[in-house]
């Protein structure tokens, strides 16, 4: 097959297991089978509707499938592709870089099995931004990916302070796709599994041993048994080498490595996972024959995946870990920071991203020199952000001076120490440290001197900085200034003039703003029609408001007109809202259905809540249904909340049942609250096992907090344990929060020792608090360590604070002043 053919292959014409899809071997450990019979659930129909809904509507839709390990996303996103696409060509990257390069036309299938690989540090962010521009300009696309939920929260986790590092990636996850949750459960004793497992003896082995667990997916791919070897320990299933091998590699993706890990990295690693005797007694070849028994399939599913990375065509050079596997050693593992050998073996690592990755999971477990030499590696290799990092660390563990030198002339590097130095209320350093990063280029740093001076109580040096600033092309300090004086109105307008003088259009809209607290609607019209001019597309809705408020509607809709044609419906939303504040319903709607028309998601939604509040249920849901084809299946939810509220339970629980068709769980979970608040026990727990049935335990974790207020500990308990048992290994947790909440602390401490040992780091942070308030230091300390091996960003403090506590005093005094600017060392 020609490379052309190749990049047109259709997903029937693609090896499943190239594009992801887990083997089934047979009960022999036989590896060359075809795929079993597949069993559908309802996320297929999610799924199969809205990729036949891109096609029909000539759409671009990324679909994002999340779920555990081995719970079916891969297979569930084949066979949908396969039924419904069946024509379309498979694009599948290598990689971000192969990804960004890809040359991909209309009516095409970009298959991004697990996603997160794509959108790792540097290259994701480019990754992101190539992909966003794909779904906006070619058109039918459809773009399938897959991702595990933490892979997800980290991806999108709104970090406290610091630098947003993945923006993109962040937005693109959080944007406008149909995310669909998929359970990794299957009753093995339905008659649609039975019938099937009479047909294929790997299907019934799993229904066998997956018992009443409903873990059959799992079970027919092997995984479990995986598990089973690796807790087994060295010199067991695996030898100490093999265990030590398997480990490191996970642990190498746990702590920042994106993609398959290189064999330098896993053989320094792995020294680190033996204890002395089994390296004495590894043998010369230990590396190769680890590798050759951990590759091969004779014995059932590979634990290893051998991969090549370097040019050329050869032996492997690189390996990643059977994901089921690796999934559950990162949840054991979570709360213990690894060996010093692997710290030394990230060296290795493929890219500056994996280095920084890497240095980033150091810093974060305070091992601070592993975290300067991996900094300092990745600024050699080239990584943007790694200087930044670098620099910071070093103002901490080595002084001001050294600070300053890493920095050098690297604009970014200087902002980071600005904000560090301000966060520790250093506000002198902090201006000089902005002062260097305007001067080597970074425009933000100008508007932050602004507004030191500005709080510092000296407007004259504010000025001055914002005129300097103006006079390098930078504006924006004279509009912070604006904001910051918005309650001295003519100061805060002779800022905005001065913006809008350099050029600025938002200066205009700080006028329009000033003018409007004066109650001068005519002038705060000329300045957001400026605005508009000058191309700031909010300021159209503001000019809706301000002629909707001078009795102006013609020239409001007029606004809007000017907003949409500009690209931003927002106008037609605000207008909805003014017309309906004042009775206009069918007004209303009619601007709503503009703002739809123009491509305004919740336009949708906001219709169907206002049919549904004029009595219309059908319009309602005709609405709704409208809003899913639009890639928004929110619109149902919120039908399914309005309905609940006013006692409609047969209403809400179709509209609950639409929004998870359409890929929103969080109906059923809203609903499970509602009628568990009603009283309605029997009516909660079906929604929370709906929910459940749709990939999220989340309803049955809420349940469980919900009794324990109301005083039903029993009721609670048995939440909980569901909980659990479906996955929510935060559950115990968020329970002992509440019960700490209540003043029940000897059940909190229970509840958080019950997240400890279900693989939740969050629950060491918790316990360590409890224990430091209870006077208990010896404690604390021992819970909080855990808590800072796993790079939980509170628990080092807490830490610190517990060792202060213990006696005697001045000794543990000095200690806590050493580990500050030290950290702990590499070996845990």
């Amino acid at each position: 097959m020609s490379d052309r053919e190749a990049r047109r292959r259709t997903a029937s014409q693609w090896d499943p297991v190239r594009l992801g899809v887990h083997h089934a071997p047979g009960p022999d450990g036989s590896a060359d089978l075809p795929l079993t019979e597949y069993l559908p659930r309802p996320h297929d129909e999610t799924l199969r509707q809205r990729l036949a809904r891109t096609a029909a509507t000539n759409d671009a839709v990324f679909v994002l499938l999340v779920g555990r390990s081995a719970s079916g996303k891969t297979r569930a996103a084949y066979e949908a592709v396969a039924a419904v696409l069946p024509d379309w060509p498979v694009v599948h990257p290598a990689d971000a870089d192969d990804l960004i390069a890809a040359d991909i036309g209309p009516r095409s299938v970009l298959w991004l099995d697990e996603t997160q690989r794509y959108l790792n540090g540097g290259s994701g962010e480019r990754a992101a931004r190539a992909l966003r521009r794909l779904l906006d300009l070619v058109t039918p696309l459809a773009v399938v990916g897959t991702m595990w939920p933490e892979h997800l929260r980290r991806l999108t986790e709104n970090r406290r302070g610091g630098e947003d590092e993945s923006p993109f990636s962040r937005a693109l996850l959080t944007g406008r796709h149909a995310m669909i949750a998929v359970p990794d459960t299957l009753a093995g004793d339905t008659p649609a599994v039975a019938a099937a497992a009479a047909r294929d003896p790997r299907l019934a082995a799993a229904v066998r041993a997956a018992g009443t667990g409903h873990r059959v997916l799992q079970h027919l791919t092997g995984g479990p048994e995986l598990v089973r070897r690796w807790e087994m320990g060295p010199d067991q299933w695996f030898t100490a080498p093999e265990h030590a091998v398997l480990t490191a590699a996970v642990e190498a993706r746990r702590l920042g490595h994106a993609g398959a890990v290189p064999a330098r990295l896993l053989m320094e690693a792995a020294a680190g996972f033996m204890d002395p005797a089994a390296r004495a007694a590894a043998g010369k070849e230990w590396f190769p024959a680890a590798i050759g028994a951990l590759t091969a399939t004779g014995r059932g599913p590979a634990p290893l995946i051998a991969e090549r990375h370097e040019p050329g065509v050869g032996d492997p050079d690189s390996y990643r870990p059977d994901d089921y596997l690796e999934q559950h050693v990162r949840r054991v593992r979570a709360h213990r920071a690894p060996p010093a050998e692997l710290w030394n073996g990230a060296s290795w690592a493929r890219t500056a991203d994996d280095l920084y990755a890497f240095g980033r999971a150091a810093e974060q477990r305070r091992r601070y020199g592993c975290a300067a030499a991996l900094y300092e590696n990745a600024v050699r290799q080239g990584h943007g952000r790694a200087r930044a990092a670098w620099a910071v660390l070093r103002e901490t563990t080595d002084g001001r001076t050294a600070a300053e030198e890493t920095a050098a002339a690297d604009p970014a590097a200087w902002a980071a120490l600005a904000v560090s130095r301000e966060g520790s209320g250093d506000g002198p350093a902090a201006y000089d440290a902005y002062r260097h990063a305007a001067r080597a280029g970074d425009a933000w740093a100008w508007s932050s001197m602004a507004r030191i001076r500005e709080e510092e109580g000296d407007p004259a040096a504010a000025d001055a900085v914002a005129a300097l600033a103006a006079s390098a092309g930078q504006p924006l300090a004279w509009r912070t200034l604006g904001r910051m004086r918005a309650a001295r109105g003519p100061a805060a307008a002779e800022a905005f003039e001065q913006a809008a003088g350099a050029g600025d259009g938002w200066g205009h809209i700080g006028l329009a703003q000033v003018a409007e607290r004066a109650g001068d609607l005519a002038e705060a019209v000329e300045h957001a029609t400026r605005a508009a001019g000058m191309g700031v597309t909010a300021a159209w809705a503001r000019l809706v408001r301000l002629h909707w408020s001078l009795g102006a509607p013609a020239s409001a809709v007029a606004a809007a007109t000017g907003g949409a044609d500009g690209g931003n419906p927002e106008g037609w939303s605000l207008l909805a809202q003014l017309r309906h504040t004042d009775g206009d319903v069918p007004g209303a709607a009619a601007a709503h259905r503009e703002a739809a028309a123009l491509g305004f998601g919740a336009a949708w939604r906001e219709l169907a809540l206002l049919a549904e509040s004029d009595g219309n249920g059908p319009a309602a849901e005709e609405a709704a249904a409208q809003a899913v084809r639009t890639g928004d299946p929110e619109a149902w939810t919120a039908l399914a909340e309005a309905r609940a509220e006013r006692g409609d339970d047969t209403g809400a629980a179709h509209a609950a049942a639409e929004a998870a068709r359409a890929g929103d769980v969080e109906a059923w979970i809203t609903l499970a609250r509602g009628r568990e608040r009603a009283g309605d026990t029997q009516g909660a727990e079906r929604a929370a096992d709906l929910a459940a049935d749709r990939g999220s335990p989340s309803a049955w974790a809420a349940l469980s907090r919900m009794r324990e207020r109301a005083g039903d500990r029993d009721g609670s308990r048995r939440a909980v344990l569901r909980a659990g048992a479906l996955g929510a290994f935060d559950a115990w947790t968020a329970l002992g929060r509440v019960r700490e909440e209540r003043g029940d602390t000897a059940a909190a401490e229970r509840a958080y020792v019950r997240g400890c040992r279900a693989g939740d780091t969050e629950a060491y942070d918790a316990l360590g608090a409890l224990y430091l308030e209870q006077g208990r230091p010896a404690e604390a300390c021992a819970a909080y360590r855990p808590a800072v091996d796993a790079g939980l960003p509170d628990a080092w403090e807490g830490l610190l604070s517990a060792l202060a506590d213990r006696a005697p005093r001045a000794a543990s005094a000095q200690t806590v002043a050493l580990l500050r600017t030290t950290g702990l060392p590499a070996q845990g």
